[in-house]
């Protein structure tokens, strides 16, 4: 019997039938998973090296049920961060990771296979069970659900060997930057490259999944505004997100980073007029609203700096606001490392005298009064007290960068004078770079120029 993707449901104990068009988890009562219509099966037996394949199925133990773990760390950060819409993200992981699982029965627990299948099952009820109360946004009752979900899942953990088990806790210590997706190492480690916290779970995926691999591109971008862009008059946008194959980005499919789950850039082709928005969802899937009030003539180009499940790495989907007037082009390509604005001068202090791509470099941002004192009086603008953005010439790369430390989650906190930042360059040229700080509640910008050399 086979349930197609539409119409994906959960069977548990052959007593209740959800239908559930976002889930991809079919159970049946003789312990059969259907992953995306196909059917799983036991491995057969070869006439292989069965010294090869001892050796082998440990580390295949490990990898699934370290696949399983994840999906729980997840389910237990979407209920605790009351992000139900969220757990969705988790179907198709959560049925590869049972069918790999149950396919390895046999060598899990040999002498009580069938205690492990059922006890593999009774977890994926608890899950189903969650995700019916999620869908339903029920808080009280969704922590409830999770509790029973835990509970099982210990059950399971019994039936494996010390040894996978610690194997298995490898994966789940490991983690990335979700800037720099090559950079890897423990949760407490910082990336040598731009000196943000490794926070991003090294996510495992099953294979043959559909999921991007790291590094490819997984959401698209495209803005539409309900008129022609006016300098000097505010603009009203819409910004649809999609996924590769078309379908909508909700909010729940992202990632918060400092404060927003979405972070526009958009700059004239000068690079002088730049915006920091954070659009808003509307009832219709995968579309934000957002406006702006446009300095320069011509079009505008905008990245949409998202961390999209499951992976949760960092992507810039580019795309741009169209004009019916021209542009101005890039003129100014000065270096420039002092700005002042509103009375406060900026200092960008570059120790090195040469920024070139690939090396991490170091800078600090100085905000000194009229009266030459340290400014100490910043605000805490989306978790930290400055953020800096650069536009290289090449008008296709951006850099975003916060200051090291950990976030400013205090809203009475105060920063100031000095704040230090690494930046991690990936393309020669010219670069305009922007810092925005906040002081009596509204943003401030100083603008710079630095020349990465190759």
């Amino acid at each position: 019997m086979l349930i197609n993707n539409d119409q994906a449901c959960w069977l548990s104990h052959g007593t209740r039938l959800f239908n559930r068009q976002c889930a991809t988890i079919c159970f049946f009562l003789f312990g059969m998973i259907i992953l995306e219509g196909a059917e799983v099966v036991a491995p057969q037996k070869t006439g292989g090296d069965n010294a090869s394949n001892a050796t082998a199925q440990p580390v295949a133990q490990a990898r699934s049920l370290a696949m399983l773990s994840q999906v729980v760390i997840q389910l237990e950060q979407y209920v605790q961060s009351k992000d139900l819409s969220a757990i969705h993200n988790e179907d198709v992981i959560l049925s590869a990771a049972a069918s790999e699982l149950l396919a390895q029965a046999d060598t899990i627990a040999s002498n009580q296979s069938g205690d492990f299948k059922t006890s593999l099952m009774t977890f994926c009820s608890t899950v189903s069970a969650l995700h019916l109360v999620a869908d339903l946004n029920q808080q009280a009752n969704a922590e409830t659900e999770l509790g029973k979900v835990l509970e099982s899942f210990s059950k399971v953990k019994t039936h494996f060997s010390k040894e996978v088990i610690a194997s298995a806790q490898v994966y789940l210590e490991t983690f990335t930057c979700p800037m720099h997706r090559d950079v890897v190492g423990k949760r407490t480690d910082f990336c040598p490259k731009c000196g943000m916290a490794l926070d991003q779970l090294c996510r495992i995926l099953p294979a043959k999944s559909g999921f991007p691999l790291p590094g490819e591109q997984t959401v698209r971008a495209s803005i539409s505004t309900t008129g022609p862009l006016i300098v000097g008059k505010p603009a009203a946008a819409l910004l649809h997100l999609q996924r590769s194959n078309g379908d909508p980005v909700s909010p729940a499919d992202l990632i918060e980073t400092h404060t927003k789950k979405i972070h526009l850039f958009i700059v004239d082709s000068s690079l002088t007029d730049y915006h920091h928005e954070h659009p808003v969802a509307t009832r219709n899937p995968g579309e934000y609203s957002f406006s702006f009030t446009p300095a320069k003539p011509g079009g505008y180009r905008v990245w949409a700096d998202v961390r999209p499940y499951p992976l949760g790495l960092q992507e810039y989907a580019m795309t741009d606001i169209p004009s019916t007037t021209a542009g101005e082009p890039l003129t100014n390509r000065a270096v420039n490392l002092k700005a002042s604005v509103d009375g406060l001068t900026y200092d960008l202090i570059v120790p090195q005298k040469t920024i070139r791509v690939g090396q991490p470099a170091t800078v600090r941002l100085r905000i000194t009064s009229a009266d030459g004192k340290g400014f100490t009086q910043l605000e805490p603008l989306m978790a930290t007290f400055a953020h800096l953005v650069g536009f290289n010439q090449d008008y296709k790369t951006v850099m975003h960068m916060h200051p090291k430390g950990a976030p400013i989650l205090d809203p009475t906190a105060r920063g100031g004078p000095e704040l230090e930042f690494q930046i991690y360059p990936l393309q020669p040229g010219f670069v305009r770079l922007f810092a925005q700080v906040q002081i009596k509640g509204r943003s401030h910008f100083a603008a710079f120029g630095l020349q990465i050399e190759p």
